[in-house]
């Protein structure tokens, strides 16, 4: 939750860049409606998919990840105006979350946003 945490605070610079934030979460709506709440501080939406198959369709369910349950790979994409997307960043690990900073840095290194 730190991430989206990160992204609220740091929502303006996503809105200088005219890119929109939408969080994905396998959880249940209920988790999710939570994230939103206190994580995200009702900055951008979050988005439950607790069927997982929004996750499925990009790639990112690691099957029988933990304890024999499918869980979702941590991952940040931009998808540019025309709704291609033009990178992803895969988490290696829970604690591998890319910083804001990186992202944004990342954004402006394929000429996205604006």
């Amino acid at each position: 939750m730190s991430q989206l945490r990160e992204f609220a605070q740091r929502k303006s610079d996503f809105d200088r860049q005219n890119i929109k934030i939408v969080a994905l979460s396998v959880d249940d709506v209920e988790h999710a409606r939570v994230a939103w709440d206190k994580a995200a501080n009702r900055q951008f939406p979050v988005l439950s998919d607790p069927g997982a198959k929004v996750t499925r369709e990009y790639g990112l369910l690691h099957a029988d990840g933990h304890d024999g349950q499918d869980i979702a790979i941590r991952t940040t994409i931009y998808i540019d105006p025309e709704g291609r997307e033009v990178w992803r960043r895969i988490s290696t690990s829970a604690t591998d979350v890319p910083k804001v900073k990186e992202i944004l840095e990342r954004i402006q290194g394929t000429g996205g946003g604006k």
